[in-house]
């Protein structure tokens, strides 16, 4: 959660990834991008503390102020550290989709942990059962790994400070770092109602949100028509060095292929499922992703998990939806 590698993507842009992690409370990617006036920053991470490192490591790396702070998209984990950014450096744009700004103002303060989880979490785990369900035993690993992590976490939820974006755009947004182009582009809803995505053309680096995200996709309000396209313009963009939302530095379009796939087979079996008269708990337990789930998760137990527990559930809900009642409006 507090852990961070400096990696160096290209001349003067720099990535701050966390290490891959399988409990709830995880950290989005950040990246710098220094142009000859000043720098652009994607995302500003989940927990205060860490963000005030990564200023800090900024600082060392180039005299330049950071001018733009641009946040992909609404979820916490990459926008609690934007007051940090914005106290840091007076005049300071922080930059987001119009959905996404409104997302932050209006739907995070919903979404946000609470400082009461780690209670309830730790009762959970003594009652061994959660609204009167009985708790698996993977399940129960799972929260057993949180559970410190979300005690650690519950000072940086008292820190956070989810400052709203001052510049909003809905389609393209070039910006200039001196002779340093960034472009900012919305391409379609996806993860979000807001997915921005960050190219630097002189250097084909690519920053994609949670649009993309290593070990297994969130699709937790997805919309999953939207997403397949969205995907598949992304994979268009000329790119060798791209960035996922959580995961570490890519070098080819090989894990957005199988991303598409993923959520291809997803709708379709969805709506397959819709088709036959299956109810949603029906189309989740019929759904059969066994391919493609060995290509995410491996051998590894948690990757597996998350597999399981995290994608399926919440992917088959989405998309199920979207076949019932047409394009969603939501992300509940």
């Amino acid at each position: 959660m507090t852990n961070y590698e400096t990696v160096k993507l290209a001349e003067g842009i720099f990535g701050f990834i966390p290490p891959e992690n399988n409990t709830a409370f995880v950290s989005g990617n950040s990246v710098a991008i220094i142009g000859d006036d000043g720098v652009l920053v994607v995302d500003s991470g989940h927990a205060p503390t860490t963000t005030a490192r990564i200023i800090s490591d900024i600082k060392r790396l180039t005299d330049k102020p950071v001018r733009f702070l641009v946040n992909t998209h609404w979820h916490p984990d990459h926008n609690a550290g934007n007051g940090l950014y914005r106290e840091a450096f007076p005049g300071l744009q922080i930059v987001s989709t119009t959905a996404t700004r409104d997302a932050i103002e209006n739907v995070l303060p919903k979404k946000e942990v609470s400082p009461e989880m780690a209670d309830i979490v730790r009762k959970m785990l003594k009652d061994g059962s959660y609204n009167g369900k009985p708790i698996d035993a993977e399940t129960r690993k799972y929260y057993e790994t949180s559970l410190p992590q979300l005690d650690a976490f519950v000072p940086e939820l008292k820190k956070a400070n989810h400052a709203l974006p001052t510049l909003t755009f809905d389609s393209r947004l070039t910006i200039y770092l001196g002779r340093r182009e960034v472009q900012v582009m919305f391409l379609g809803r996806g993860n979000t109602a807001g997915d921005a995505v960050i190219y630097v053309p002189d250097s084909k680096v690519l920053m994609t949100g949670d649009l993309v995200v290593y070990p297994v996709p969130y699709p937790f309000g997805s919309f999953f028509g939207e997403w397949i396209e969205t995907m598949k313009k992304l994979a268009a963009i000329d790119a060798t060095v791209i960035v996922p939302g959580h995961g570490p530095v890519m070098h080819d379009k090989k894990y957005i292929a199988l991303n598409i796939e993923l959520l291809e087979a997803t709708k379709a079996q969805a709506s397959d499922a819709f088709k036959r008269g299956l109810t949603v708990e029906q189309a989740i337990k019929a759904a059969d992703f066994s391919a493609l789930r060995k290509q995410f998760v491996g051998d590894n137990p948690e990757r597996a998990f998350g597999f399981d527990q995290g994608y399926v559930p919440a992917g088959v809900t989405r998309a199920y939806r979207e076949a019932k009642d047409g394009p969603l409006h939501d992300e509940d």
